[in-house]
């Protein structure tokens, strides 16, 4: 399953400066009529509108809480040497996800699917991906299983054969219908080569019409998950996932758990958002913007564990970051916020953010005189004792 021999070298950064800047609402952000053969009943216009309700909210209003102040990675430095003693241009900065060899340890995470806007951002994230050797995420899927004409804006994988696509279910799905069948389902419709199974509580709570009801779905996910024909990783959506619920699911056979800590986009907060409110203290969704667990201190509190790899989603914003979320015990990092508007513009934009973030962490690796990224992540970094 490798196909680092279809990457394309970095571009020069003259081919990609007009590519990273970004407005806040792409000019393809526009009304669509290509789901209008959809059911037009009242759960399935409630679904299509809060997902797109999440791509405007994204891309028009604040919903990071630590956006425009220091990032929660500013408090590590790298471990610098001023002598790496090594060659920049034979720097390693491929990995393996899974059972997929990929060009450096990033996914891109999962965004939206469902409604019109979906079908644009999964083919142009699909393309880039393919291209630039990396995994990606598709939105959350339980639509499909419904609705199974809402497949067409998650079926992309005819663009990305080669990279890892990852369909989508949140776990509270299992306590509102959902067993392995139904996870199956939306894997073959799509044919995804692996599924994100995600934890979300916090942001079903804030969500005017959240699923709420969480109780004993580790055991039910304790039986469902052998049944499940593809790689499953469970991820958290930026509130975290604290070291005792990473080694029950790694003892289950789980292999990859994206902790998602807080310090990135807070899904709490674009659910309040979605709520009409006079005074934003009052909001549910801004007074649990930021609770849970930091994304560095999931990692520190994880770092070590057997059996289990870590991915890094919360705050990652450059391939910097990147390098000192490695340090910090990540085996792979994530983000979704940076690649957005991008998306919506075409699979070169993807590709240009991509590549810019690559050309960061093999700088990063350099500065710190590594030569893969077995040998970053057995760095340390530093407290950055100015903050």
């Amino acid at each position: 399953n490798s196909f680092c021999t279809l990457l394309a070298d970095d571009v020069p950064s003259s081919d990609t400066t007009s590519l990273t800047h970004r407005t806040a609402r792409p000019p393809c952000y526009r009304p669509t009529t290509e789901m209008s053969d959809q059911p037009a009943d009242v759960e399935s216009q409630v679904i299509q509108q809060r997902k797109k309700d999440h791509i405007d909210i994204c891309l028009k209003k604040n919903v990071e809480p630590f956006k425009g102040g220091r990032s929660i990675f500013d408090k590590y430095l790298l471990p610098y040497t001023s002598m790496p003693e090594i060659n920049l241009a034979a720097i390693d900065t491929r990995v393996k996800f899974l059972q997929w060899d990929c060009s450096f340890p990033l996914v891109i995470s999962s965004m939206t699917g469902g409604e019109a806007h979906g079908r644009t951002i999964n083919s142009n994230l699909a393309k880039a991906c393919e291209a630039e050797g990396i995994p990606f995420g598709l939105g959350s899927m339980r639509i499909v299983n419904r609705y199974p004409t809402s497949a067409f804006t998650f079926d992309v994988k005819q663009y990305c054969p080669n990279a890892p696509m990852f369909a989508n279910i949140g776990l509270v799905q299992l306590n509102y219908g959902f067993g392995a069948a139904e996870i199956n389902k939306i894997v073959d419709a799509v044919k995804a080569d692996g599924v994100f199974v995600h934890l979300n509580h916090t942001q079903e709570a804030c969500q005017p019409e959240g699923d709420t009801n969480f109780e004993n779905l580790f055991e039910k996910f304790k039986a469902v998950y052998p049944n499940i024909k593809v790689p499953v990783v469970v991820k958290g959506v930026g509130h975290g996932i604290e070291r005792k619920w990473v080694e029950k699911f790694a003892s289950l056979g789980i292999k990859v758990v994206d902790v998602s800590g807080t310090g990135g986009t807070s899904w709490a907060w674009i659910e309040g958002r979605r709520q009409r409110y006079d005074v934003e203290e009052h909001n549910i969704g801004y007074l649990m913007r930021d609770v849970g667990i930091p994304t560095d201190e999931c990692l520190e509190e994880c770092r070590g564990l057997n059996g289990v790899q870590l991915m890094a989603g919360g705050g990652i914003r450059n391939g910097l970051d990147m390098a000192k979320a490695v340090c910090l015990g990540a085996h792979f990092t994530t983000a979704a916020m940076p690649f957005l508007a991008a998306s919506l513009e075409s699979p070169e934009a993807v590709r240009a953010v991509i590549q810019r973030w690559k050309k960061e962490f093999r700088v990063a690796m350099f500065a710190c005189g590594a030569r893969n990224v077995e040998e970053l992540r057995g760095m340390r970094p530093r407290r950055n004792n100015n903050l």
